[in-house]
Parts: C-alpha cells; sequence; structure tokens
C-alpha cells in the first residue's frame, strides 16, 4: 500500500476529532470533558492514531501538552477537514429545510429568563428539528466564539477584537434591588453614598453585569461593601430573597418577584443603568434555514416580551 494511503484508510474520524480537540484544548483532560469521553478512552484513539502514522504526536512537560512537530502538521489537516465536514453537513441541513437538523446556540444568563418562550413556539412549529442551548456567562460565550462551537450566541455586549456581526435585540436595564422589607425599599431618591455601606451581593468574575456595573462604579468613585460573591442571577435572587443584602441586577431576571411585590427596585440616583442584549456570530457564518427561521423569531419577539422595561 502506498505511504500515502496509510492515514486515509487506516484512522478513523472520530480519532481526528479528538486529536483535534486535544490539540485545541492542550489538555486530555479537558479534551475529554468537551467531547464526554472518559479520559483512557481519548488516550487510547490518540494512540492508535500515533501508531497508524509511526510517530508521536504529542508530548508533555510537566502537565502542559504541547504537540510535536508532526502532530502540528496533522493538527492543521484535521481542522480542515472537520471544518469541511461541519460545512458539509450545514449543507446537507439546508437541502432537507425543517424536516429535520438543528440549532446549536450560547445565551448569556440573563437572556435565559425570555429565550425558552421564544424556544418553545419555535419548536411548537418545527417539531422535527433539534434544539441545543447552552448557559454561561460572557467570558464562556466569548471562548465559544472564539472556538466556533455554536451557530449564534446572546450577549449583552458584542466582544470587541473579533470578526463578528451583532444585532441589538432588546433593552436590559440594570438597577439596585432589595428585598421588600429592607429598610431602604420605601425610600424615594437615595445616592450612592446612601446605599455605601450596605452588604452588597456581587456577580462571579467573568459575568459582563460584574465588569460593567465595576466600570459605572469606578466613574463615580464608588466602592460597594461586598459581602458576597454569587455565581449566576439565580443566585442573586435568592440573595435578595433572603434578605442577605442589596445589588445591581437584570431587571427582567426580577420581573416577577418585583411585581408580587417580594423584591423592589431601589430608587438611586443615575440607575437603572441601560444595557442590552445582542445576538452575535461569526461574519460568513452559514445558517440551516433551521437557525435562520429561530434567528428572525429571536430579532422580532424579543422586544414584544419586554415592553415593560
Amino acid at each position: 500500500m502506498p505511504k500515502n494511503f496509510i492515514l486515509a484508510r487506516n484512522a478513523t474520524l472520530r480519532q481526528l476529532q479528538v486529536f483535534e480537540c486535544i490539540g485545541r484544548k492542550q489538555s486530555f483532560t479537558k479534551a475529554a470533558e468537551e467531547l464526554h469521553l472518559t479520559q483512557p478512552t481519548v488516550s487510547m484513539q490518540v494512540k492508535k492514531l500515533s501508531e497508524v502514522l509511526d510517530v508521536k504526536l504529542f508530548e508533555q512537560v510537566g502537565r502542559q501538552v504541547y504537540l510535536t512537530e508532526s502532530g502540528s502538521y496533522l493538527y492543521e489537516s484535521a481542522k480542515k477537514i472537520l471544518a469541511e465536514l461541519s460545512n458539509t453537513e450545514e449543507q446537507i441541513n439546508r437541502v432537507k429545510g425543517l424536516a429535520g437538523g438543528s440549532v446549536k446556540f450560547s445565551v448569556i444568563s440573563t437572556s435565559q429568563y425570555f429565550v425558552p418562550r421564544i424556544i418553545q413556539g419555535f419548536m411548537a412549529s418545527y417539531p422535527n428539528v433539534s434544539v441545543y442551548m447552552q448557559v454561561g456567562n460572557r467570558e464562556n460565550l466569548v471562548q465559544r466564539i472564539i472556538e466556533n462551537k455554536d451557530d449564534f450566541y446572546i450577549l449583552g455586549q458584542p466582544p470587541e477584537g473579533l470578526n463578528v456581526e451583532s444585532f441589538q435585540l432588546a433593552e436590559n436595564p440594570l438597577a439596585f434591588v432589595v428585598n421588600s422589607k429592607h429598610p431602604l425599599a420605601k425610600k424615594k431618591k437615595l445616592t450612592l453614598e446612601d446605599v455605601k455601606y450596605e452588604p452588597f451581593l456581587m456577580r462571579e468574575k467573568g459575568s459582563g453585569i460584574r465588569t460593567h456595573i465595576e466600570n459605572v462604579f469606578a466613574e463615580e468613585d464608588f466602592v460597594p461593601n461586598v459581602k458576597m460573591v454569587m455565581g449566576g442571577n439565580e443566585s442573586i435572587r435568592l440573595g435578595l430573597l433572603q434578605n442577605l443584602g442589596i445589588s445591581v441586577a437584570s431587571l427582567p431576571t426580577l420581573v416577577e418577584d418585583i411585581e408580587n411585590g417580594n423584591l423592589s427596585i431601589l430608587d438611586v440616583k443615575g440607575f437603572p443603568i441601560m444595557r442590552h442584549w445582542y445576538l452575535v456570530y461569526p461574519k460568513g457564518k452559514t445558517f440551516s434555514i433551521a437557525t435562520e427561521k429561530l434567528v428572525e423569531l429571536l430579532k422580532t419577539e424579543v422586544k414584544e416580551l419586554y415592553k415593560w422595561v
């Protein structure tokens, strides 16, 4: 058998997928997590691929994994092969139309409160389309954009320095919120000085909301009395309901608790501050017909959901 046929005839696509993921993540463990495989399985797939080519593909220095020179050549080819297969699958799904296919997207945690309502209508109209939604903070989503993991993304601000298209979906006001039993809940015309010593519930690092309010506070030379750092909007919501402190939060994520009187918006000078949700995708991204339909729904229906703001 000619040598230049050895790889094509003996390597499997699964081996190339595992190899590419390890090369991209520079970690067997992270690759196993992403591919939902055990680490021994990942190691075995790479071992078999190395045996096919009779070369070493990775070298490990301490805990860090690096591509060898041969591995680097294969990595570039594997990326192209897998990308081409992904594009082919998209084209086939377009031919299939809405009789099948899938839509995969990631959203910032604040938007998970409205997106499911739109997905529900979409899935009722197109029952044969599979929908996959990932929820994370801004840092997570920016990394997924870099790695081209999804069809599109919903963020609080388009990422800088990345070649993306963006569309403003709706307003997302941020305001000081407290438990309605808190002494400040009924007071009017407050200033930042009035809330300076109140226990403050802060979002986790990597959160777009945290970054934004930290910038606003820095402009006002205001340092909050951070009592707790909490991961996610739901944790902030529960902390407010337990009267653990005050917070600056996305109002649409708390609308039910505000309307039923459990939480109150503080009347603080300069607030609410207005943010927006954006639909983002890499420039040149090819959408399936199903993805196009869901994107159209998001663009037209999100603003209708939050006319109360």
